[in-house]
């Protein structure tokens, strides 16, 4: 299945709000470096997939394209397949809201993404996890798993391995297997990743809370040292057989291989893409000696910046929309994420990640 035969598959899963076509024309999108869209000044494809977005299976929880769309919007072609990408890991993946808004904190937590924090502790809560639970995470801290359902804990620390040590361990690979089975375990990992994109691409904007979040909303979240962003693993990561290949699987490489054939992003944009994401899952020394054009070390700058401290300054901001503008950047931010992805699928496998960056 192709990434857009998947808003077909998703139908059945569309709140009745959305089966009755919920109205876009009067929707104002909020953002900071990237301005807030209305839809009057939309083009039809920005349009088209505005009207995606609200009209699916994320109407249950999302009416109003609040979160990354703003951003995505910008290179509406590609936004609509991410956000497709997105309703399909989160609404098709076979975990219980529980497990997902798990995995999804882990990766908001990783990112220390203010919006996604904002967002997805309240699904959380009302997906019945403690608060205990979703406070220890905001903290920093492991939380006491006890309070949980066995599942419930099996999907966190997939997901938490992942974000924080780009391996899953034997040990939680072996327990989760046995717990969840092939389709939730691959499906907790590949939830996270989703969701780093999303915290990247809104940690980019700086995209604003609502008027109407509660006092001390944006302090929720508390900031992590950078020491605090990649650990070793805590026990051994051997390699293990893949796990059969999903609909969303193929929706990721599909995405990626469209990234990469994308003519407005040269060879050697791409190639320090891939050495940016390589970096930090696999920990080898890059080449600092390489050579590029000047527009690829713009992208260099920004993706191992974005990487390495989970935002970018104004001036590295500034200097990659001038370079790029913002459909392009947005291009440049949906490869890191979908690459980010496409490693996940390998370290679950208890394998290093490779990337064609030809």
């Amino acid at each position: 299945m192709s990434v857009v035969g998947l808003a077909a598959a998703l139908a059945a899963f569309a709140s009745a709000a959305a089966a009755q076509s919920l109205p876009i024309e009067h929707i104002q999108l909020r953002g900071d470096r990237f301005r807030g869209l209305g839809y009057a000044e939309m083009t039809p494809e920005q349009r088209v997939m505005l009207d995606h977005t609200v009209n699916s299976a994320r109407a249950v929880t999302n009416t109003t394209a609040n979160g990354p769309f703003n951003v995505l919007l910008r290179s509406p072609e590609i936004g609509d397949l991410v956000q497709q990408l997105g309703n399909s890991i989160r609404f098709a993946s076979g975990l219980t809201p529980a497990q997902r808004e798990l995995a999804t904190l882990a990766a908001g937590r990783a990112w220390t993404s203010h919006y996604e924090w904002y967002a997805h502790a309240r699904y959380a809560a009302d997906a019945g996890i403690p608060a205990a639970v979703i406070d220890a995470l905001a903290a920093g801290r492991a939380p006491d798993l006890g309070t949980l359902s066995k599942d419930e804990a099996l999907a966190w620390r997939v997901a938490e391995e992942m974000m924080f040590t780009r391996r899953v361990t034997d040990a939680t690979y072996r327990d989760a297997l046995a717990g969840l089975g092939e389709q939730r375990l691959a499906a907790a990992a590949t939830l996270a990743a989703y969701y780093e994109l999303v915290s990247m691409t809104l940690n980019v904007d700086r995209y604003p809370l609502p008027s109407s979040a509660p006092p001390g909303a944006a302090e929720a979240l508390a900031s992590l040292p950078q020491s605090a962003l990649y650990r070793a693993p805590s026990g051994p990561v051997t390699a293990r057989p893949a796990l059969p290949t999903t609909e969303y699987d193929r929706a990721i490489d599909a995405l990626l291989a469209r990234l990469r054939a994308d003519g407005d992003l040269q060879d050697d944009t791409r190639r320090v893409i891939s050495r940016a994401v390589l970096y930090q899952w696999n920990r080898l020394p890059r080449n600092e000696a390489a050579t590029y054009s000047t527009i690829a070390g713009v992208a260099d700058r920004f993706a191992r910046e974005l990487l390495a401290t989970r935002g970018v300054s104004d001036e590295t901001f500034a200097a990659a929309r001038d370079a790029f503008g913002e459909r392009r950047l947005v291009n440049l931010i949906v490869l890191i994420g979908v690459s980010n992805l496409h490693c996940a699928k390998l370290a679950l496998a208890g394998n290093a990640c490779t990337l064609d960056d030809r």
